[in-house]
């Protein structure tokens, strides 16, 4: 990374200025965290709910930090000091400046929504490829840059703007072209994505989640619909820009009214710039017939239900108007596996399905179940859960989804945090209750989430489909602010392997 003054990091910011300190320092490196704080590095102190950075500025400077950039003034004494208006905004801009700006080097498509995020990313990447052109992705589950692929370990979707032009400059630098992002809403409402110039917007679906933070529906739609508001800001680059909006959600109304470039669409439900005439599911993959307005052609899967066909329209519609070719695109799909946790199969031999899904919305639990429902011969048998601190109100509606699409069900611990588990799941047994499923009979709590796997496991016969739901591919379990590493995949390996399978 090349070094840049103090007076060009402030001019490439609104507002900022250099309050003290020389403004020819050199600075080679910037972070919000004051842990990752090296020898020439810009501590940008960001306030926050719990912490403010302010406040870890002596750590920052013992780490080898020669600047400072906060909201407020600098007082007596200390390191070299820029002022901003907002230290957010200030983050990417600075960031950016630092990394040359590397969005305006690469073709970047951000993908946002609810449900499907993961899967659409790495879906585009890959069709990308398959049409000659270097993407990397970035993801809630991990990121490929340069051909290279490594966890996603910041336990986050979007990561804090510094990461984010990091990011992006190490695919610039590993010769990537094009770069799939995922956009969560709190990365949009929180700037994390500023100073990101877009080319393509993907916008998958939307239903309540993130509440607890958004306030409510309109500004959780607000926040999605930033990303493609920001599709019409200034770019130097020349390529076109669009946005691919979901037919069959409504928000997608909503959110072509904020577009500033052109909108094409996908559907399952009827015509679209993109869409499914025909989709036919079994426990072996997804069949679509895909409908363009150059012909209809079929596509073979992996994947597992109808959920994942639109997923799949989705990234067809991006690489389409790329110029891949439906060539290329068929002959990729057949050997496509889905992300880590998005209804990943265990299979160690048995006869009946064990599968591992994200599913931690009414929606995304709705569409696992049927995905289960259309691979299994006989019960669908699930286990699940529910964060702490997510939207309390979706606990109710995921019982009375379990009550509905589950032959039986275990209510478990997910992600407690704070909250305590006995009351998540007296919450979600409600919702079971009342959709009229009987304690004992269709579902029981059972809050050790390994001894409910293993249950689920034992008792599951030839044809049946375990969904193991909620944690997906996430590698540490917080109960009590204490994470303990775990893993709902080697779980279903180890109560598979206690049955005596041996794949």
């Amino acid at each position: 990374m090349a070094a840049i003054t103090l007076r060009d990091l402030a001019a490439a910011t609104p507002g900022a200025r250099v309050a003290r300190g020389d403004p020819d320092l050199q600075v080679s490196h910037l972070t919000h965290d004051s842990r990752a704080c090296e020898p020439g590095s810009l501590f940008v102190a960001l306030p926050g709910r719990n912490h403010d950075g302010l406040a870890f500025v002596a750590e920052a400077v013992r780490r080898g930090a020669v600047a400072v950039a906060s909201e407020r003034e600098p007082t007596d004494g200390g390191p070299a000091w820029i002022v901003v208006p907002a230290a957010r905004p200030a983050l990417a801009d600075l960031a950016a400046a630092l990394h040359g700006h590397p969005s305006e080097h690469l073709r970047l498509i951000g993908v946002t929504g609810t449900d499907g995020k993961t899967t659409t990313t790495r879906l585009i990447a890959a069709l990308l490829e398959a049409g000659g052109r270097r993407c990397g992705w970035s993801t809630t589950t991990d990121r490929r840059i340069g051909g290279t692929i490594l966890p996603n370990a910041e336990e986050r979707t979007t990561p804090e703007a510094d990461r984010v032009q990091a990011v992006l400059a190490a695919a610039r630098a590993a010769g990537d072209g094009y770069m799939a992002f995922e956009a969560s809403s709190h990365a949009l409402a929180q700037e994390r994505l500023r100073a990101c110039a877009f080319d393509v917007g993907v916008f998958t679906n939307l239903s309540p989640e993130h509440l607890e933070f958004h306030g409510s529906m309109e500004a959780y739609l607000a926040a999605k619909a930033r990303l493609f508001e920001m599709l019409g800001a200034p770019t130097r680059k020349a390529g076109p820009r669009y946005a691919v909006l979901n037919a069959d959600d409504p928000a997608s109304e909503a959110i072509a009214q904020r577009c500033a470039v052109p909108v094409v669409t996908y559907s399952l439900r009827g015509p679209a710039d993109t869409w499914a005439s025909q989709v036919e599911q079994s426990r072996d993959g997804l069949w679509l017939t895909v409908e363009t307005a150059a012909g209809a052609w079929p596509l073979q899967t992996r994947f597992l239900g109808r959920h994942n066909a639109s997923n799949w329209l989705a990234a067809v519609t991006v690489a389409l108007r790329e110029g891949v070719a439906v060539e290329a695109i068929q002959a990729a799909a057949p050997h496509l596996a889905p992300p880590p946790g998005r209804l990943e199969p265990v299979d160690l031999g048995q006869p009946f399905g064990v599968y591992v899904d994200f599913a931690h919305t009414p929606q995304a639990l709705r569409a696992a179940l049927a995905a289960a429902r259309s691979a299994a011969r006989g019960r669908v048998l699930l286990v699940f859960g529910h964060a702490g601190g997510r939207t309390a109100t979706n606990r109710p509606e995921l019982g009375a989804i379990a009550a509905r699409g589950a032959d039986y069900f275990l209510i478990t611990t997910d992600d407690a945090y704070p909250e305590d588990p006995a009351a998540i799941a007296a919450a979600i047994a409600a919702g079971a209750r009342e959709a009229g499923a009987r304690p004992g009979e269709q579902y029981a709590i059972c809050l050790d989430r390994r001894e409910a796997i293993a249950r689920l496991v034992r008792e599951a016969a030839p044809g049946d489909v375990v969904l193991v739901a909620g944690m997906g591919h996430e590698t540490s379990m917080r109960v009590h602010e204490v994470a303990d590493p775990w893993s709902d995949v080697a779980e279903a390996r180890r109560a598979l392997a206690d049955r005596g399978y041996a794949g």
